[in-house]
């Protein structure tokens, strides 16, 4: 729920989630929101996309614009027209072993070298969405620098119109490293452990 509250969506606004099956955070921003507004709501798995529908249906999140399309494309089809942009990315999920702990007999050194190729490409994509101004929140479920600070790192040295941007005074003072980065952690919270970061695009 705190990756909602980094974005801080506000009503009226539009906003894309680009990883967004199977619905929880683009629901959560429906609320924030009071349902008004937009949520592009995009992603791949024709699936996943299904169970995003239905959760929109329970919960009355008439904003929410259910896409099956990658970030890639979703960034060709809108343009930079986005207020505010979440990518809640494919990770290692390896900040859940607390609850999963069998996760760890799954996961392999050289995995990263798949997955953060693929956080970047998505992070990159997720960058041409918003406008100038708006502001784009990067999370994972995984507190491995390469996963998060190392991704980052590569969009800014890419993008040096996205600056890091405080996050709000809705996330918990004991929640932050950095005035723009959120992370949670099992011994300090008692909670999985994630991670997030708040970008802002210049004007």
């Amino acid at each position: 729920m705190l990756v909602g509250h980094a974005l801080g969506p506000m009503p009226g606004e539009t906003v894309a989630d680009v990883c967004a099956a199977p619905g929880t955070k683009a629901t959560h921003l429906a609320a924030l929101m009071g349902n008004r507004g937009r949520i592009v709501a995009g992603d791949p798995h024709a699936g996943r996309l299904g169970l995003l529908r239905e959760a929109c249906v329970r919960l009355g999140a008439t904003i929410v614009e259910p896409r099956l399309l990658t970030a890639q494309a979703l960034a060709v089809e809108l343009g930079p027209v986005c207020d505010r942009v979440l990518v809640d990315a494919p990770c290692s999920n390896l900040g859940v072993l607390r609850r999963n702990p069998d996760g760890k007999w799954r996961r392999q050194p050289g995995d990263f070298s798949t997955l953060v190729p693929a956080q970047a490409q998505i992070l990159a994509a997720a960058a041409e969405l918003v406008r100038p101004g708006g502001i784009i929140v990067y999370a994972t479920c995984s507190l491995e620098p390469e996963e998060n600070e190392g991704v980052v790192a590569e969009l800014r040295a890419r993008r040096p119109d996205l600056e890091p941007d405080p996050l709000p005074p809705a996330v918990p003072e004991d929640c932050r490293v950095a005035p723009a980065v959120l992370r949670m952690t099992p011994h300090r919270h008692g909670s999985d452990g994630f991670t997030a970061h708040r970008l802002r695009r210049r004007t």
